[in-house]
């Protein structure tokens, strides 16, 4: 008999800590019910026999015991002292234990709340807004530019494994380097939740399928899984994989960064044959490739990344696709836009947001002859490599690309850690002009990024005896950029902030994919014009008198354009070592001057 009671004993505290565990306010709420009850039981039962006038337990307990309790001033109407000390007691009682428990537990769901709201955690409800799964380094600098899109308002949804005052602190720092005032700043809203974008819903809780853009990007972690593929792309799958069975509002596009070039790959085999994705718009990028194409072209000109900054960043005129338009019909009317490349019957046109493409205007555009000379597009260079990351391959790939197209002897060569010294005694022997590229190790922990470029930068200024060494060097921390200022570089390529200006442009600007393909490409495309950036001095590119004068910006475009038979076309110019881009009032009648020392930003087309 002992024994089955303490069965039932156990069985049944068992039972009452799984629901106090589970909903613990309920339980506590209905044990306060219960306990007041019983007093209230106790005081009836009492009031019975010390107060004639109760005639029943029901009747000392409803107008009694409970009335005592519900309505406290009810208490001034009893005669009999002994009546009046009870209900007292039974006041006292039940304000303490009923309603100072329910002020508590009033006080803590209100705690709660701000917590929950404070953490990120909780439903957010959303429309028409930006997601961004996972987090890395490059997120900070992907949410600044997004002060710079022309919509009213942005909100920007980040969902990761982070924690929300970390990563907000970290967009803030970024942000406030770009002196923006109050006005400006609050049309940009970023949330950021702690969560996990394999869990659905956590995605759920973010109003997922309300959004426009969806962008993926890639936890950096470099440990392979398999012999082709690292834990981040897998990760990255994984999520598209998730993602794939929500039913979209506004049909997203989905931009997914990656490291390995075999993912991307995998990735538009999923998109073919899985069926929950083959409805969704997918942009997988490799941007350690595209990356790499714009490092091999800055080496070859370090003025080349300027350009890239201004072509990817929303501050100032970015690349638009425009339908059912020549090239020539563009030149002739568009007077905020200039056509860069041809896509079957399209365009793309550099203008100042998507509205300002359209633009058009009557007035004619003067063509001035222009005597021409012929533009030298070979460059010799004696190029060595310091360091390693997933970006080497693609910068020899680039250079090996520029080599066979141009059939040029330019030397490029990778220098281990061991062979450092001994390359510096080297190049202070030699006469011959030469660039070092330092490269950043992408496998370092976020407070040690850039330490083997920080450690070969005091190396090479402690050896070398050569003042005319041309030093390039990739950092992936943009904070790191004024610590290395003093010393002897000549160019500072950040790799994060390049990369992040050019997803936010694959993600919000359609159809301009093939664009960024093509022009960080050294190959000459087959189905589209050669795209490629080229920079020139005016002096090499005129056989004219200086300075070249013009009626608008439109009559010196049209005519470089035509001068030059059509193959190439000018969008810039460095003066002062400024860049100029002419992306509006092309057709406003107002002096245009082109100076002998300015260097012009030419399409070859």
């Amino acid at each position: 008999m002992f024994t089955k009671l303490k069965a039932r004993l156990l069985k049944a505290r068992s039972l009452i800590s799984i629901k106090t565990y589970k909903r613990p306010m309920l339980f506590v709420i209905s044990l306060m019910l219960l306990i007041n009850i019983i007093i209230l039981c106790i005081a009836a039962v009492i009031a019975l026999f010390i107060d004639d006038t109760y005639t029943s337990f029901i009747d000392a307990f409803a107008n009694g015991s409970l009335k005592w309790l519900l309505t406290p001033n009810a208490i001034l109407t009893i005669e009999n002292p002994n009546t009046l000390f009870l209900a007292v007691v039974v006041l006292i009682v039940g304000m303490v234990l009923f309603t100072g428990t329910i002020i508590a537990l009033a006080t803590n769901s209100i705690k709660e709340y701000f917590q929950k709201k404070k953490s990120g955690s909780g439903k957010i409800f959303l429309s028409n807004h930006i997601v961004i799964l996972n987090w890395n380094n490059k997120v900070p600098e992907l949410v600044a530019d997004l002060l710079n899109v022309e919509d009213e308002n942005v909100t920007l949804m980040i969902l990761a494994d982070i924690d929300k005052d970390y990563a907000e602190k970290q967009i803030y720092n970024v942000i406030n380097k770009m002196n923006r005032n109050n006005k400006e700043l609050s049309k940009l809203n970023v949330l950021v939740k702690n969560g996990d974008p394999l869990i659905s819903s956590d995605l759920s809780d973010i109003s997922i399928e309300e959004a426009i853009t969806i962008i993926i990007m890639n936890k950096g972690t470099y440990e392979e899984v398999t012999k082709d593929m690292s834990k981040s792309d897998l990760n990255v799958i994984k999520t598209i994989l998730n993602i794939g069975r929500i039913e979209f509002t506004h049909k997203p596009p989905i931009v997914a960064e990656i490291k390995r070039i075999e993912t991307k790959e995998k990735i538009e085999t999923m998109a073919k044959v899985v069926e929950t994705i083959k409805t969704h718009t997918l942009h997988p990028i490799c941007f350690d490739r595209r990356l790499g194409q714009i490092i091999a072209q800055t080496i070859i000109n370090n003025l080349m990344e300027d350009v890239y900054l201004s072509l990817f960043s929303f501050e100032g005129a970015e690349v638009y696709f425009l339908k059912d338009t020549t090239f020539d019909d563009c030149l002739a009317k568009h007077s905020d836009a200039i056509p860069l490349a041809r896509k079957n019957n399209d365009l793309f046109v550099l203008a100042l947001d998507d509205k300002s493409k359209y633009k058009t205007s009557d007035i004619q555009i003067e063509v001035k002859p222009l005597k021409t000379l012929q533009i030298e597009e070979v460059t010799n260079k004696e190029v060595y490599i310091l360091g390693k990351n997933n970006k080497l391959d693609f910068i020899q790939l680039a250079f090996s690309e520029y080599k066979n197209l141009y059939n040029t002897d330019f030397i490029s060569k990778w220098v281990s850690d061991s062979e450092i010294e001994s390359f510096v005694e080297e190049i202070n022997k030699s006469t011959n002009p030469i660039t070092i590229v330092l490269l950043s190790d992408e496998n370092q922990k976020d407070d040690s990024l850039d330490a083997n470029v920080i450690t070969n930068l005091i190396y090479l200024e402690g050896k070398l005896q050569r003042s005319d060494i041309n030093i390039i060097v990739e950092l992936l921390d943009p904070k790191n950029d004024s610590i290395i200022k003093d010393f002897n570089i000549n160019n500072t390529i950040i790799s994060n902030k390049i990369i992040s200006l050019l997803l936010s442009k694959l993600a919000l600007i359609e159809d301009t994919g093939s664009f960024y393909e093509h022009l960080l490409s050294f190959k000459i495309n087959e189905d589209d014009d050669d795209q490629e950036v080229i920079i020139r001095k005016a002096t090499e590119m005129y056989d004219e008198k200086f300075p070249l004068v013009f009626s608008n910006k439109k009559s010196f475009i049209v005519s470089t354009y035509k001068s030059f038979n059509k193959k190439i076309i000018p969008f810039g110019y460095f003066r002062n070592d400024e860049l100029h881009i002419l992306s509006e009032g092309l057709h406003k009648e107002e002096i245009f001057n082109i100076l002998a020392t300015d260097l012009i930003v030419l399409m070859k087309i």
